[in-house]
């Protein structure tokens, strides 16, 4: 729906913008220093722990962890408050998006960062269920945002959406998250617990730091690279397709989510089973929604771009691929994410970045908008399906 409005509503050049920032923003996630994903295996360790002080050292890490993850918020509320009068000033743009405002995103969104640290305990304590239902917040706000921007008539703002609607979700978040480990709001801000060692906290995020680094860049890149390689109709294109595949996507990763507790709950009583059943169930899944997509997607195309946006097949069947892929490693990454797991995946995901770059920058000018896409798939199987399975089977990671 926010697609339909933005491209009938406002303009094709908005929609290309304002998918732009939303790929753009997951490359941030890394701005959290990875306490995001480790108060995730934090919770898994408080749920699965039936000591009296588990909730203790869960507070003290909480704790260190929000003080760490403050500082990015605070240099980055300055830097983007300084760059926001500097551009209005200067009335400097990317694209056709005015600089001062991709400044006010990003303000918004750094907000968001202590948020979103909160929020992950729901996946540590085995409720996905109620963060898949947060999460349809989001685009809820965003469709929001963009009509009052459309009806105000004041659609440069319309890229500040994802940024609003990401805050408004970690918000939402972080309150039930504290809620799933009976921790007040006072419990996590308060004075830093000196039982906690920070060398100890920081061993634990840093393999998450790097993943989320090198994740976001490898798979949410692809406007960015088709914005300096290709052209807005390139941008457009590859956005509506996208937007075709995310919500199958989204689903197949929210129900990924739920296998990281699923497996850290079965190591804990002894049952150390491997994922290839998962794996092979996620992939069929993905293979089935992807066949049905690419047969819908000339008419699913016309209703919501009003005609105004031709899908090439190739751009297509390069996501479908994709899709598919990113299905297959779902499980394996889910199962990957205790001991030196983590490790082994931060190395891999550094590999697969510089991979799909090099096959992106090889595949646009030819293949066209798709190039970044068929990039992605080629790039996780050779650097995390092929290599991530060899390390399952022989119980390396």
């Amino acid at each position: 729906m926010t697609a339909a409005l933005l491209i009938q509503g406002a303009s094709v050049e908005d929609y290309a913008g304002y998918t732009l920032v939303a790929s753009i923003l997951p490359i941030l996630a890394f701005l959290d220093l990875g306490y995001g994903g480790a108060a995730t295996n934090w919770a898994t360790e408080y749920a699965n722990t039936p000591e009296p002080t588990a909730r203790l050292l869960l507070q003290g890490r909480l704790r260190r962890a929000l003080g760490a993850a403050y500082v990015p918020t605070g240099v980055g509320l300055i830097l983007a408050i300084a760059s926001s009068i500097w551009a209005a000033m200067a009335d400097m743009r990317w694209l056709h998006i005015p600089i001062s405002v991709l400044s006010i995103t990003f303000a918004v969104y750094v907000l968001s960062i202590p948020f979103a640290i909160i929020s992950k305990l729901l996946i540590g304590t085995g409720r996905t269920t109620l963060w898949i239902i947060i999460q349809m917040i989001q685009p809820l706000v965003a469709l929001s945002f963009v009509a009052i921007t459309i009806w105000l008539r004041v659609t440069y703002m319309i890229p500040v959406a994802p940024a609003v609607s990401l805050l408004v979700m970690c918000i939402v978040g972080a309150k039930f998250g504290l809620a799933s480990v009976r921790i007040p709001l006072s419990g996590v801000l308060g004075n830093r617990d000196k039982r906690v060692n920070n060398e100890a906290l920081f061993s634990s995020a840093w393999p998450m730091m790097i993943i989320l680094i090198a994740n976001p860049l490898a798979l949410s890149s692809d406007r960015l690279l088709l914005s300096w390689f290709g052209n807005t109709d390139d941008v457009a294109s590859y956005s509506l397709g996208a937007q075709l595949f995310s919500p199958a996507l989204a689903l197949l990763s929210a129900t990924g989510l739920a296998l990281w507790p699923h497996f850290a709950k079965k190591r804990f009583v002894g049952d150390d089973t491997r994922p290839w059943r998962m794996v092979f169930i996620f992939t069929m899944v993905a293979a089935i929604g992807s066949a049905a997509l690419i047969a819908l997607s000339p008419w699913l195309a016309d209703l919501i771009s009003g005609n105004k946006i031709q899908l090439a097949l190739v751009l297509v069947i390069c996501l479908a691929s994709s899709l598919v892929v990113q299905s297959a490693q779902l499980p394996m990454g889910m199962y990957m994410m205790h001991g030196s797991g983590p490790k082994f995946q931060a190395a891999l995901l550094v590999f697969m970045f510089v991979l799909k770059f090099f096959l992106s920058f090889v595949w646009i000018p030819t293949i066209g908008p798709g190039g970044p896409a068929l990039a992605t798939a080629v790039a996780i199987t050779v650097c995390q399906l092929v290599p991530g399975a060899y390390l399952i089977a022989r119980r390396v990671a």
